[in-house]
């Protein structure tokens, strides 16, 4: 039987446990040999990996583990490289999230200034990243998980083309659940259709297996005051309840389609604003509980010597990428949303758009299914973002500072000039050394 090696960018992550019992239950199509964890951050990678090491030698002592912050030695060999980097770590996210605050703007790690200002520390990463896997790796799948996706694979269009790699984002699939589970059904028997951008879209229909269009019922519902059923995962927690209660709110204002709940940023702007402190933002308690308890969790089971009892458990974050890799190597076609150049996909978007749609992964890569005409309100939207998210590569690669203004102006959580540019300049101190250098190529 053949063995793959493996290699998590970004190992030293509080999802890289999930990740790892999943590719461990998917033993039958992705036998490891090797499992490399990869971080820029060496204390981190390092307690991460005694928790990876005991996982694996309790139930796959054959696998070689390898810790590193070398991508020469994590790259070499590799079959497949997840991606999961966060640029700057979470203090940074904080100040992402802070930094529009203070300005009266959406602070969000995706959308926004924040999204934004996350692009153009990971932007230059990324670029080495590519270049290196191309040095040292360049048959290999990437498969990636790091945000804001969306921007991540424009870059990729447009520096590797040449490079196998799959932009992925767990989110849809979460909701898709929570919608299945409301309509009383298991996800596998209901064919969804998506259309948008990476955090910025709709679903259109839902099909039963009788060919019936499931959500105009569903849609009603929601409307009528009934709620999402919710399942535990590290998606659907506290903190995101309130974001999914407001989907009914979404879909109250525009009712054709079923909203990405990222949409709420966008649409509701102010009501975000007023429900957040600008002082301690998600990323704040991501760093009092997710970071702590996880980590803590790993450093016990190391000084036990054992993860027999750990609670670490495997959630959507870890089945979802792991279920590309069984489609890539053979197994069932894979339906699922895909981040992909749109080239017609969707009429009335650019061809070089990365817009995100349902596809099909498979031994022979990506087919994205074609979406046709989208209502015209939903296609500026999209045309609209995607200005933005090509707008934001071409600053980070051209280090142009107007062309990072424009970005900011263009977004639809920022009200005007004056605010994109306090905001952009606040930033820019803030990420001394972290951002490319953007020139003052405009007047004042």
């Amino acid at each position: 039987m053949k063995t793959y090696h493996l290699t998590i960018i970004g190992g030293g992550s509080t999802y890289t446990p999930g990740i790892v019992k999943s590719i461990l239950d998917a033993h039958d199509v992705l036998p490891l040999r090797k499992l490399v964890l990869l971080d820029c951050d060496a204390e981190r990678v390092a307690r991460m990996g005694g928790f990876v090491r005991l996982l694996l030698a309790a139930h796959a002592p054959e696998v070689e583990v390898v810790v590193t912050t070398d991508r020469e030695q994590a790259f070499s060999g590799m079959d497949f490289l997840f991606a999961q980097i966060r640029s700057g770590g979470l203090p940074m996210r904080a100040l992402d999230e802070q930094i529009p605050l203070r300005h009266g703007v959406v602070g969000q790690e995706t959308c926004g200034p924040g999204g934004f200002a996350f692009a153009l520390r990971s932007i230059p990463d990324m670029i080495e990243i590519g270049r290196d896997l191309r040095r040292y790796a360049p048959d290999a799948w990437v498969l990636n998980y790091s945000n804001p996706a969306a921007i991540l694979a424009e870059l990729w269009r447009r520096e590797f083309p040449d490079l196998k790699c799959l932009f992925i984002c767990d989110m849809p699939i979460v909701i898709e659940r929570l919608l299945a589970m409301t309509l009383g059904v298991e996800h596998a028997d209901l064919a969804f259709d998506y259309v948008g951008l990476n955090h910025f879209g709709w679903w259109r229909h839902i099909w039963a297996r009788d060919g019936r269009d499931v959500l105009p019922g569903l849609r009603a519902r929601l409307l009528g005051g009934e709620k999402l059923k919710l399942f535990e995962d590290e998606h659907v927690n506290a903190d995101w309840i309130p974001t999914f209660e407001r989907l009914s709110k979404t879909l109250g204002y525009f009712p054709e389609f079923i909203p990405n709940t990222y949409l709420q940023y966008y649409f509701f702007g102010e009501e975000m604003v007023a429900e957040s402190r600008p002082d301690y933002t998600r990323a704040n308690r991501v760093m009092d509980t997710r970071e702590k308890t996880v980590f803590a969790e790993c450093d016990r089971c190391v000084a036990a010597g054992s993860v027999a009892d750990s609670d670490l458990a495997r959630g959507v974050h870890g089945d979802f990428i792991v279920d590309h890799v069984r489609a890539l190597l053979g197994g069932a076609p894979l339906r699922t949303t895909v981040n992909v150049p749109n080239r017609g996909a969707v009429k009335g978007v650019p061809d070089e758009a990365i817009v995100e749609v349902h596809g099909l992964v498979s031994t022979h890569g990506v087919e994205a299914f074609a979406v046709g005409e989208v209502p015209h309100f939903q296609r500026a939207l999209m045309v609209q973002q995607n200005a933005y998210e090509q707008l934001t590569v071409e600053a980070a690669l051209e280090n142009s500072y107007s062309k990072a203004l424009q970005a900011l102006t263009l977004n639809r959580t920022v009200p005007s000039a004056d605010v994109a540019r306090a905001i952009l300049d606040d930033l820019i101190v803030a990420n001394q050394g972290r951002w490319p250098v953007l020139e003052r190529d405009i007047a004042g």
